[in-house]
């Protein structure tokens, strides 16, 4: 996709949304866009404008969004100063750049600045070879893997925090089948060890969410906050269900947020003191 085409897909996303149901699922329509009219606007009322965060990456990303949505629907102050990219796009990865390269996809997100934040998560796709697009192939499991795949992840994190955005690269969670979370264990070191190599206090790996502390396990069942037990994996054994996503976003809610507060922004005190909540 070329640089021109792809700053023309995100400029879409920016858009407030209205939520609809339908099939348990929660969409949104866009309505209008959300750039310098509201930042002025916000700026006449002497207050700061409205940060943005894009989520990027695979299905698992999708489905962070959704629950980040949620959580913005039942807070009507945190509604108003964060707004929502959605960018991710289901069946990507890193691995096969020669059908979709998300490198080059921040890259171009970044070069027109519109998110303060970039929230990634990869990997649940990446299984295979990588093939670039020269078609030239790093096999999957072969000496070469590891490295470049490392590589890859470095270079989609520094495109992002090349025009003064933010990062976080998001682990990924315990599976239920053994290889699949072998690859997912490995995946997160390699994940870890890209964004080290940024160095950069803009650029922060989030371990994954646990159903519990210590070694996790695949626990499809958990109790919620009424201490009822819901289904928080998909049946795939690799997504989570509109509940689980919830929980896992409890534990990454408060990255987002010092994420943000590392760039100047401390939106939960900004509420607190408008006590609009």
């Amino acid at each position: 996709m070329s640089a021109e085409g792809a700053k023309g897909m995100w400029k879409k996303r920016i858009l407030t949304s209205r939520a609809c149901v339908a099939v348990g699922m929660i969409c949104a329509v866009g309505l209008t866009a959300v750039g310098l009219t509201t930042a002025s606007a916000a700026a006449a009322a002497g207050d700061p404008p409205p940060v943005h965060i894009a989520f990027v990456g695979d299905s698992m990303a999708d489905g962070l969004w959704g629950a980040m949505f949620r959580r913005l629907g039942k807070d009507k102050c945190l509604a108003e100063k964060v707004k929502l990219i959605r960018h991710a796009k289901n069946g990507t990865g890193l691995t096969r750049l020669d059908q979709y390269n998300w490198v080059d996809e921040v890259g171009a997100m970044a070069a027109d600045p519109g998110a303060d934040v970039f929230v990634g998560s990869f990997g649940i796709n990446d299984r295979q070879s990588i093939v670039d697009a020269q078609k030239t192939r790093t096999e999957y499991g072969g000496p070469a893997f590891d490295g470049r795949y490392e590589a890859l992840v470095e270079a989609v994190v520094q495109n992002a925090i090349s025009n003064g955005s933010s990062m976080l690269v998001m682990g990924l969670p315990v599976m239920l089948d053994a290889a699949a979370n072998a690859d997912a264990t490995e995946k997160n070191h390699l994940f870890s060890e890209a964004v080290a190599h940024v160095a950069s206090p803009r650029a922060v790996y989030v371990p994954p969410w646990q159903s519990h502390p210590g070694v996790d396990e695949y626990k499809p069942f958990l109790p919620n906050a009424n201490n009822a037990m819901v289904q928080v994996r998909a049946p795939d054994g690799v997504h989570f269900t509109t509940a689980g996503y919830d929980m896992v976003m409890d534990d990454f809610f408060p990255a987002i947020m010092d994420s943000l507060k590392q760039r100047g922004r401390d939106i939960a005190g900004e509420c607190e003191k408008m006590g609009a909540r």
